[in-house]
Parts: structure tokens; C-alpha cells; sequence
């Protein structure tokens, strides 16, 4: 399938999606929402893509939020209410997706793009990467995101970033949890592509398992989080691919798994 503003290619159970508007800094329109959406769908269903990686073309920026231009002209106030609605079907769609998701970021993640990179599953990031939540600054506010946001580095972080309009640096990113792993910018490309290859390697039963029970027990209270994980563990461990683990295990031998 093509795409007027996203390069999507798999290879080896690694689904690389790139924003492709570098002359905006990926700043996201209608189309390139609409199209990412589209594409997580059909990775979600696609056995052969295992892990995505998501990331922006060109040089300065992951992505840097919202098309501007095309802020002030949604139509009636249900036409904008779907319009708008297009981010947080993405961040819902990531979160619930039993493949994981890898947010590769260099340069400016901003606005949009911030909360874009949060609601992936992990973050790896350049050292050169700037991340920051603007819309203050405009009048605007980062609502969709503050979900991501505030679930990554908790509400007193958030709203600073939130209320300040700030710029976040890498490493104080890193350091505030929005960030998992923090990496030259030129050992970007070698270190996402590593980390991305290992998942893709592991059971797709058990990856996607532990991504709902992470998103599950989140809002949990604790008791009842500990016995819905046990009932977790007990479908991993019956699993088929469990089986298929412990047996190479033993016999010293890479795992056929079938993600069942």
C-alpha cells in the first residue's frame, strides 16, 4: 500500500513507519493522521511485522506537532471534533496493539509529535532530541496528549511542561521517564535497530501479553492488580510458544515460535 506522507517498509519482523513531511518537520495534517492510523492497522494484522518502529524523516525533527495551517478550518464543531479525534485514535490504537512499538527520535518532538513519541512503548531517543508541549504559547492547549504525557512522567513534570510551554532536553527527558533510552545521534540508527531486532526475535504471545497487562493494571487497584496478573501468567504459561521456550531452552536451541 502507498502513502502520500508515511514510508512504511517491513523486513526481518521489523516494521519501519516514517512521518514523511520533512519540509514541515513532520508536523501532522489531516492526511498523514488519517494514513498513520491506517498503517497501524494493517501492521497490528500483519504476522510478518513483529515490532514497529516509529520515526521522522529528515534531519531536524521526529515530528514537531500539528500542522498549523490547518488548525483554524474544521469545519462545523462535530467535523473538528472528529478532526481532532484523529490523534487519540492513534494513541489508543498504539496502546492496544499487541505489537510493540518503538518511537525512534531525533531532533524536535514537539506538541503532538511529544505525545506521539509517549504513547509509543518505549522511547529511544538522540542525544540531540528536544522534547516540549508549546501550545500554551498560542492559546492552544496539548489535551489529547496530556494522556501520555501525564501516565510517563506524572502530573507535577507534566504540568510544568504543560503550563510552561518549556523545552525539555534530551537527557532531562530521559531523566523525567519520558524517555527510555538515551543514545548518541550517531549511534541512533545502530541502537533502535538492535533493540528492534531482539523483540522481533522474542514470542509474540508473550510480547503482546505483557503489553495488556501493562496497559491493564495501570488503573488497577493493587490487590486487584496482583490477581488479575496472576491469571495473566497463567495464560503465558500455557502458552505454546512457553512450551516451545522452555523445550529450546533445554536443548540449546533457538525457539520456533508460532504465537500461539
Amino acid at each position: 500500500m502507498s502513502y502520500e506522507t508515511l514510508l512504511v517498509d517491513v523486513k526481518d519482523g521489523v516494521a519501519s513507519v516514517t512521518l514523511n513531511r520533512p519540509e514541515v518537520r513532520n508536523a501532522m495534517n489531516a492526511t498523514l493522521i488519517r494514513e498513520l492510523e491506517q498503517a497501524l492497522v494493517m501492521l497490528e494484522a500483519d504476522q510478518a511485522a513483529r515490532v514497529v518502529v516509529l520515526e521522522g524523516a529528515g534531519d531536524k525533527a521526529f515530528c514537531a506537532g500539528a500542522d498549523l495551517k490547518g488548525v483554524g478550518d474544521r469545519g462545523t464543531t462535530l467535523q473538528a471534533r472528529e478532526s481532532f479525534g484523529g490523534l487519540a485514535r492513534i494513541l489508543e490504537a498504539m496502546a492496544r496493539m499487541k505489537t510493540p512499538v518503538i518511537a525512534k527520535v531525533h531532533g524536535f518532538a514537539l506538541a503532538g509529535g511529544c505525545g506521539l513519541a509517549a504513547g509509543c512503548d518505549i522511547v529511544v531517543a538522540a542525544d540531540d532530541a528536544v522534547f516540549g508541549l508549546p501550545e500554551i504559547k498560542i492559546g492552544l492547549l496539548p489535551l489529547i496528549v496530556m494522556a501520555p504525557i501525564l501516565r510517563s512522567v506524572g502530573r507535577k513534570r507534566g504540568m510544568l511542561m504543560i503550563l510552561s510551554g518549556e523545552q525539555v532536553s534530551a537527557r532531562e527527558a530521559y531523566e523525567m521517564g519520558l524517555v527510555s533510552r538515551l543514545v548518541p545521534r550517531a549511534e541512533l540508527s545502530s541502537a533502535v535497530d538492535a533493540l528492534a531486532r531482539a523483540l522481533a526475535g522474542f514470542s509474540p504471545t508473550a510480547l503482546g501479553l505483557a503489553k495488556e497487562a501493562a496497559a491493564s493494571v495501570a488503573g488497577m487497584e493493587y490487590g486487584a492488580s496482583l490477581r488479575y496478573l496472576r491469571e495473566m501468567i497463567t495464560l503465558v504459561a500455557l502458552s505454546d510458544d512457553a512450551r516451545e521456550g522452555i523445550k529450546a531452552f533445554f536443548e540449546k536451541r533457538a525457539p520456533n515460535w508460532t504465537g500461539r
